[in-house]
């Protein structure tokens, strides 16, 4: 079933995060704002904002890129003769006014975000977006790397660049002027010391550790290696780069930061819990492989407790700071939710003649087990705020530490009112025009496809 929805773009770190998660899709006729209000062919929507003087502002949402992106979907998809594009409307319980309605709702939120940031005079330079693309590419061994996770997003570089480094750089400067009118500055040092002295009990006996994985078809491999580590016939840095199948953390000798502030699987954790400072353990076998434990460091809290942050490891304190950052972002999600809910949207009646408006009377929907409407045009959730969250694909950080936070929109069900509910990531900016089925962020997978019985935005 061909779906087209709008994948969830994870941060302006995304595409570093090497070939592991889609930072978001191509989608149809998806120009900047002023394309949105090229009205040379009608105007589909006009959308009321209130600005910060409760003055409004009229903004049109043109009737030609919303036929266009329509067109470059259908096209895209093997969607062009009529018969094809009715069937597939039939078998989502759409029309071609759903379809039509769906696509207003995605520009209607690429129109509030510019609002808002026109509201605080919030720009984005080209030295600001190239500084951004060049640390993305410092991430990557060598630039056939690069172009190679470039290619796996079905983006040029052009395109990464409008559709995700320079939504999200407005954004994040959008939060931050947002913050400072609405007096949400944060000290956070001061309240990530407050809840380190508040998890002392979990901080105490922290452990940091490196594993070697191994396939799970190599046992004898990892009893021998296992022996080897213990009786110094092998180091540990030779047996990492010889023996490990964890790409990501290969590099770095197989760390996998702190138990404290990581998640690990049982099996690895129960096994770390065990080992002092330097043992190294027997071969855990868990769900991702066989792994070969080395605790590398234990913390313990200092008598009298924790009194200033300089006496937590370094990998300890930046995430403790992190949640500090995520949490303060409540301030702009708050705000951009009001600034929504206050938007009105008015879809003006389809006008005929429109390529996509085909009559369906002679169409059903095909018998399958798919819940009707499962597969939609335009994912309308509103951008979030925070850090979002980059999956990797190697084993150890799908098991053990997530060393970045995430997360994720929901989609505007059928009759909510502008962005309610909604928070705010510009990362969101772009739709995505893909095949069949996809797979979850968490499958990371290169190209990162709209799952399959995604939620309809409409107005």
């Amino acid at each position: 079933m061909v779906t087209l929805s709008r994948l969830k773009a994870m941060g302006t770190f995304a595409l570093a995060i090497a070939l592991a998660t889609t930072v978001a899709g191509c989608g149809g006729g998806n120009t900047a704002g002023g394309g949105i209000q090229d009205t040379s062919e009608g105007v589909a929507a006009t959308l009321v904002v209130k600005e910060k003087d409760d003055q409004e502002k009229t903004l049109e949402i043109g009737e030609k890129i919303v036929t266009q992106y329509i067109q470059d979907f259908r096209e895209s998809n093997g969607l062009t003769d009529e018969s094809a594009w009715a069937q597939w409307m039939a078998d989502n319980a759409l029309n071609p006014a759903d379809v039509r309605s769906q696509v207003i709702s995605y520009y209607k939120d690429e129109l509030l975000l510019d609002a808002a940031a026109g509201m605080y005079d919030v720009t984005v330079s080209e030295e600001e977006v190239q500084e951004s693309l060049q640390e993305i590419k410092g991430q990557f061994e060598s630039d056939e790397a690069y172009q190679e996770a470039l290619s796996a997003t079905g983006m040029s570089e052009e395109e990464y660049i409008e559709k995700v480094l320079e939504p999200n750089a407005l954004q994040t400067k959008l939060a931050e002027a947002v913050e400072a009118d609405q007096g949400g500055n944060v000290d956070t040092d001061a309240q990530a010391l407050s809840m380190a002295q508040s998890m002392e009990s979990v901080l105490d006996g922290s452990r940091r550790s490196s594993h070697i994985l191994f396939s799970n078809e190599d046992e004898a491999t990892a009893a021998d290696v296992a022996e080897q580590l213990k009786d110094g016939s092998l180091s540990w840095d030779d047996a990492v780069a010889q023996y490990s199948v964890d790409e990501y953390t290969k590099e770095s000798g197989g760390d996998n930061g702190w138990n404290s502030v990581s998640t690990f699987v049982e099996a690895y954790n129960n096994a770390l819990v065990e080992l002092n400072k330097d043992d190294i353990s027997d071969p855990v076998t868990s769900e991702y492989g066989i792994h070969i434990i080395k605790c590398t460091d234990v913390f313990t809290v200092p008598e009298g407790g924790i009194t200033s942050l300089d006496q937590l490891p370094t990998e300890i304190v930046d995430a403790l700071r992190l949640q500090v950052e995520n949490a303060s972002s409540d301030t702009f999600t708050a705000w951009f939710t009001e600034f929504s809910q206050n938007a009105q949207l008015t879809i003006n009646d389809m006008p005929e003649g429109l390529p996509y408006n085909v009559d369906m009377s002679a169409y059903e929907a095909a018998d399958t087990n798919e819940t009707p409407g499962g597969d939609q045009v335009a994912d309308g959730s509103q951008p979030e705020t925070g850090d979002e969250a980059a999956v990797t694909e190697e084993e150890p950080k799908d098991t053990t530490p997530e060393d970045t936070e995430g997360g994720q929109g929901e989609p505007v069900d059928d009759g909510q009112s502008a962005g309610e509910g909604q928070s705010a990531d510009a990362a969101d900016a772009a739709p995505t025009q893909e095949g069949d089925g996809g797979a979850d962020a968490a499958d990371a997978a290169p190209t990162q496809e709209g799952d399959e019985g995604a939620d309809v935005p409409a107005e």
